[in-house]
């Protein structure tokens, strides 16, 4: 379970997903939502306090509205698609600092849409 799980329990169509360790660490996903094809992208850390999925979910599956709570997790998420175009400018913000940065822009500029 986790981002990408959260986000097809939305109703998203996950077409991509990838983790990069940069610093934080973060997650990109190419989506389609609501008749929308584009980016998405979060955080994830090491431990509850730092990942938005654990300090959500822990690691207990079976919680009460454990899939309403997921899809509504989701969606917050897929409230911002970005354009391809905008998914590169926001990836290559840290470009100077952060060393996972390259590879983050160079996944995304490997799609064609």
């Amino acid at each position: 379970m986790g981002y990408e799980s959260a986000m097809r329990a939305a109703g998203a169509n996950v077409l991509a997903f990838r983790h990069f360790g940069s610093y934080q660490g973060e997650w990109w996903a190419l989506v389609e939502f609501e008749g929308k094809k584009g980016f998405v992208s979060g955080w994830y850390g090491s431990c509850e306090m730092c990942d938005a999925f654990q300090m959500e979910f822990g690691y207990s599956y079976d919680k009460p509205n454990y899939e309403e709570r997921l899809a509504e997790f989701g969606r917050s998420y897929l409230d911002n698609i970005k354009t391809q175009e905008s998914a590169i400018e926001s990836a290559s913000d840290n470009l100077s600092w952060d060393m996972e940065a390259e590879s983050m822009v160079a996944w995304l500029k490997g799609f064609h849409l």
